[in-house]
């Protein structure tokens, strides 16, 4: 990567230098937002074939050729590389659900994405999984301002995608591969692309030179004649071991000058291994990148270009469908504060409306903390509010009626006593539930969801019921459910370690 490169003071230094991996969490987090990044690599090139070139372009240039003939793109190989290839690759250790966690966390806070209910991580948009991205699905997310810095950009949890500078140094190397003397040097731009699939534990990563973006400065003769021939091999990575994960097919290699043409994409399949998780619904992380190099007869890659790893997180939660579709298994880029967009003015605005009391003016609203006359004990903290760039706000944790039974029933029966002053908790909210209850036409709307474990029968009732237009619920309750599973929020599990800070939390933003 970039930051290894630039420790390197000599050419001995080409020959061996490696990246560290990184053994804590801190470490994956990637660039803050305001950095672009840019990925080097450094080859050796063999006396032998730049003097063979070097006839080569001077022939041509003889006979009045202004370049060598362009190489026919090559067919990407099937077969990973062979283990003496591999074995080039740093291995990160595993991951624990806290420390994947926590990894994603921090770079959801140095690197806050959009916001706006089009193109922030809560609006999904569907695209099926091909042998190239959808091209609408890859426009939209390639054209945000924060696609070329930071980490890239979450589009949504199921869809990534960044751009990044790449710089090739290139050396020549004797005939024990010791680099001699710098070349050149050859820069483009990255494209990566990456959609997680909603029924397997895997996404696939596409890669591509964004076309006319490879410039050379090897030299006037070189430019024309060696530089653009020199063979570039891109390689998609499963970062942690085959006992986590694994990547399909092998690497694809073409010239630099059929790259910066060539409109098709290379493609590999990151997947995670069930075997390898923890907790009820088999969850694990693993990250994945994108590896540049150049190994041959005639080249010989000193240190290879990795873009930044990025996370997975992958489970095989048994209970998300919409309508008769299931979705049993699935991986999701994790590394973006979740959130669930409603907005003012909408066929949802009295939700949207209460929600945004409830966020903002908690004390305005039902049910009192003490009946009215009575000094308040405290102010009501509603949770739930998205705030940009806080993945550590209080957040909502989703539960189900079926794995959380307890839980339902005590939101259901305070909604009750709050909203109508009936049920078994009645008796707590005569005097400070809804004055009047909900007229012909409307419902009792409480926020935090019935669908939270932080919902009205939290023990610390911080929640809030109003009476809106039953229609406005509808509508609202719709969107609701089909959030959970465009964004794969999963349910609440007690047995997690430390679940408050493992477990799936959400948010949700008015607008």
């Amino acid at each position: 990567m970039g930051t290894a490169a630039a420790l390197l003071t000599s050419p001995a230094h080409l020959a061996t230098a490696q990246p560290a991996p990184a053994n804590t969490y801190t470490q994956f987090a990637g660039p803050s937002t305001a950095e672009t990044t840019t990925i080097t690599m450094r080859v050796g090139v063999s006396q032998e074939t730049l003097a063979e070139l070097r006839a080569q372009g001077s022939r041509a240039q003889a006979e009045g050729t202004t370049g060598l003939p362009k190489p026919a793109p090559t067919v990407q190989s099937a077969k990973r590389p062979a283990s003496g290839e591999t074995s080039a690759r740093s291995v990160r250790p595993a991951l624990t659900l806290l420390s994947g966690q926590q990894a994603s966390n921090a770079a959801a806070t140095a690197n806050p994405q959009p916001s706006s209910q089009a193109e922030g991580p809560g609006s999904f948009v569907a695209a099926p999984i091909g042998d190239r991205p959808d091209p609408a699905l890859s426009e939209a997310c390639f054209k945000g301002d924060n696609v070329e810095t930071g980490i890239g950009r979450v589009f949504n949890r199921f869809t990534y995608c960044t751009r990044v500078n790449v710089e090739a140094v290139y050396w020549s190397i004797d005939a024990k591969g010791i680099p001699i003397e710098e070349e050149g040097t050859t820069t483009a731009k990255l494209e990566v692309f990456s959609q997680g699939d909603d029924h397997d534990r895997r996404a696939r990563v596409f890669a591509q030179i964004q076309k006319d973006s490879v410039d050379y400065d090897w030299g006037p003769l070189d430019n024309i004649f060696v530089a653009p021939n020199v063979p570039l091999s891109l390689l998609g990575q499963c970062v942690q071991d085959s006992d986590v994960c694994h990547a399909s097919r092998g690497a694809y290699t073409m010239p630099w000058t059929t790259w910066d043409n060539n409109p098709d994409w290379a493609y590999w399949d990151v997947y995670n291994h069930e075997r390898v998780s923890e907790g009820r619904d088999k969850i694990s992380y693993n990250q994945w990148r994108v590896e540049l190099y150049t190994d041959n007869e005639e080249y010989k890659t000193l240190v290879r270009g990795r873009t930044p790893a990025r996370m997975l997180r992958c489970d095989s939660a048994a209970y998300f469908n919409l309508g008769k579709a299931k979705y049993p298994q699935a991986c999701i880029f994790s590394e973006v504060t979740p959130y669930l967009t409603y907005t003012l003015g909408s066929t949802h605005h009295a939700v949207a409306e209460h929600i945004d009391t409830a966020h903002n003016r908690p004390n305005t609203t039902y049910p009192l903390l003490a009946p009215p006359g009575v000094p308040w004990p405290r102010d009501k903290n509603i949770p739930g509010k998205y705030i940009a760039g806080n993945p550590d706000a209080p957040g909502l944790h989703r539960i189900t009626k079926k794995l959380h039974p307890a839980e339902s029933k005590a939101n259901k029966d305070h909604k009750d006593g709050a909203c109508f002053k009936t049920g078994p908790e009645r008796l707590k909210y005569l005097d400070t539930g809804l004055p009047t209850r909900p007229s012909s036409g409307e419902q009792c709307d409480e926020y935090p969801f019935a669908s939270t474990l932080e919902g009205a029968g939290h023990p610390r009732p911080d929640f809030s019921v109003k009476s809106i237009p039953a229609t406005d619920n509808r509508v609202a309750g719709g969107m609701l459910r089909k959030y959970y599973v465009d964004d794969r929020v999963l349910a609440w599990d007690p047995t997690l370690p430390r679940p408050y800070q493992t477990n799936d939390r959400f948010y949700v933003q008015i607008q």
